[in-house]
């Protein structure tokens, strides 16, 4: 755990204390600026799917994705909305740590970041969108030959299911995840191009006390053998109004 950002891992937080940590020699993590060169990350996603004897790159890069991140986007977004710290996590500065099966667990940084200056939400959140999200979505998309909204769309659906989690948070203030909305809410960037994290997921009303939350793109992991439709799934016929 990296000591300043200790008051963050309780209530909805309490599992991710461990996800994030700083650099340490005796316990080395594989460089991002390596895992995210197209020619490694080829090679290791192809591995990766002998090993679960799929040809379904496409499926495999999206649920693996999805796995990366969530293994840090929590503790990110709550030590910048929660804390107001910026953390080093442009994709050149950070290791990824993996699993012995090559699942993410978590990333290890340069340091412990720095108290944020007031700036608008997009410069904000500069760092984690255009310096990490945006080098590792083009290389997802590069490999496996997909469209980079699909990857966009899960880590929008990420982003939008923590920004959720931390309003309920112990740490939690009035309008606290206001930058993220405000990230989620707008159809361009401040420079005009279109924002790829806008709207990922949307509400329906089915007559419960909760909304349905669904997601405005499949991330087609129920193409994997013994994987089913996630819980936002938009094609799930079960989720389906009679």
């Amino acid at each position: 755990m990296i000591a300043s950002l200790a008051p963050l891992f309780c209530g909805p937080l309490a599992e991710h204390a461990e996800k994030l940590q700083l650099a340490d020699p005796q316990a080395p993590a594989l460089a991002g600026s390596l895992l995210f060169k197209p020619s490694y990350f080829a090679e290791f996603i192809g591995t990766l799917a002998e090993r679960h004897a799929t040809g379904d790159l496409l499926a495999l890069t999206s649920i693996w994705s999805k796995w990366y991140f969530s293994s840090f986007m929590a503790s990110t977004l709550a030590a910048n909305l929660l804390l107001q710290r910026s953390l080093p996590i442009a994709l050149d500065d950070i290791g990824v740590v993996l699993s012995t099966q090559d699942r993410p667990l978590g990333l290890r940084l340069p340091n412990d970041g720095s108290a944020l200056l007031p700036c608008p939400p997009f410069e904000r959140l500069r760092t984690l969108i255009e310096a990490h999200l945006e080098p590792a979505i083009e290389v997802f998309a590069e490999v496996s030959r997909a469209s980079p909204r699909l990857f966009w769309s899960n880590a929008g659906n990420t982003f939008e299911f923590v920004t959720s989690r931390l309003e309920l948070h112990p740490l939690a203030s009035a309008d606290c995840t206001a930058p993220a909305r405000a990230v989620l809410n707008s159809r361009l960037r401040p420079d005009g191009r279109r924002n790829p994290l806008f709207a990922p997921v949307h509400y329906r009303d089915i007559g419960t006390d909760e909304p349905q939350r669904l997601r405005r793109i499949c991330c087609i992991r129920y193409r994997l053998p013994g994987i089913g439709y996630c819980s936002s799934c938009p094609l799930d016929r079960d989720k389906q109004p009679d």
